[in-house]
């Protein structure tokens, strides 16, 4: 279990934000957490190995009331510990070996949380993180950034008064860190030492793996673009297909609506030829018939173009004016008698948005 030496100082006594700062994504106002440059490429080293690696962090936190403020200063990279369950297991040995190596490196500093990197996606282990921080990091030190070694997620837990509250952001700034410097020193040599041992001794070896590392991540990183290639390739494939399809669709409600109009007005036509010849043949009998005939053809005429115009006036003025309170699936009803026709008139007037007409716009009809 962590050993709080030094409590969080208070405001009053603490150190001003940092001037040069970058920030990763959205912070809030109350919790803000500063990672020092060299901690925060420490983290995402490329090359390290890909998999779990645990970390504990060191700096300081400072409270002001309900505002905390959380210096990660220092990183410890935990080789040798063990994982149950998928989660880092903090046994007494382990804390043997922070403390060790915490007083040789960071002396100064206090334990301020700890940190992972996984490999797949992102998922829910705050229940998990919560019981290993009550347990090994208690006083507001159970401070979480947990990271996907691909670089595709990270997220940030802040210990609030035994909370474990998810934060969407923090800052990376820069100062001259001697520490930390000082234990990087120290972790490359070992691990140039590690490499070496491996080799056997042999210096041209580790060049010939390192060229071959070189070439064969070269390598996946073509085969990724030329996959993601691929894939936009495809997405914009799918996209004109629909919007073909799409398009197809709206010419053919077209084409029936047009269709229905013909046949409705020829079958009145039909109807008023038969008119016509019937009379026509009443015509033969009498000369005073004619007229009745004339008059009758002019009335048919006449009450089939009102009938049309009172049946739909709007196609027949071409154009529709907003009233208030009406949406384009409502005009499409009014104007065709349903609403398949709401994507030609957005096409038609040029409208990217159905929700945005108000009254008094004139729509143009298809």
């Amino acid at each position: 279990m962590i050993e709080i030496v030094n409590e969080p100082r208070p405001a009053d006594k603490g150190e001003k934000p940092p001037r040069n700062i970058r920030q990763i994504g959205n912070i809030s106002e109350n919790h803000i957490v500063y990672m020092e440059d060299y901690v925060y490429r420490f983290l995402h080293k490329k090359d390290r190995k890909m998999g779990r690696c645990t970390f504990v962090f060191l700096g300081e936190i400072i409270r002001t009331g309900d505002r905390h403020q959380i210096y990660m200063k220092g990183a410890l990279e935990l080789p040798d510990i063990s994982y149950g369950g998928g989660m880092p297991v903090f046994s007494d040995d382990m804390w043997d070996e922070i403390y060790r190596q915490s007083r040789q490196y960071f002396p100064q500093w206090s334990i301020v949380g700890w940190g992972m990197q996984t490999v797949g996606p992102k998922q829910e282990m705050e229940k998990e993180i919560k019981k290993i921080c009550n347990r090994h990091f208690p006083g507001n030190h159970g401070n979480v950034y947990l990271f996907d070694g691909y670089g595709e997620w990270e997220q940030m837990y802040l210990d609030i008064e035994g909370q474990m509250v998810p934060e969407d952001g923090y800052c990376i700034y820069y100062e001259k860190n001697t520490p930390m410097g000082s234990y990087l020193s120290t972790y490359h040599t070992r691990q140039e030492q590690e490499l070496l041992e491996t080799s056997g001794g042999n210096w041209d070896g580790i060049l010939v793996h390192d060229e071959a590392k070189y070439e064969r991540e070269n390598r996946q990183d073509a085969e990724a673009m030329a996959r993601y290639r691929a894939y936009m390739n495809g997405q914009q494939q799918r996209i004109h297909s629909r919007r073909s399809k799409v398009a197809v669709s709206i010419a053919m409600v077209v084409m029936l609506l047009l269709s229905g109009i013909l046949i409705q007005n020829y079958a009145r036509l039909s109807d008023m030829e038969s008119s016509v010849e019937a009379l026509s043949d009443q015509k033969k009998a009498s000369e005073a018939q004619e007229d009745v005939i004339k008059e009758t053809i002019s009335k048919k005429a006449s009450e089939l173009a009102q009938t049309t115009t009172e049946e739909n006036p709007y196609l027949a003025q071409g154009y529709y004016i907003v009233e208030q309170g009406d949406k384009l699936t409502d005009i499409s009803k009014k104007v065709y008698g349903n609403d398949t026709m709401v994507q030609a008139i957005c096409e038609k007037n040029h409208i990217e948005d159905i929700d945005l007409i108000k009254a008094g716009d004139k729509l143009l009809l298809p």
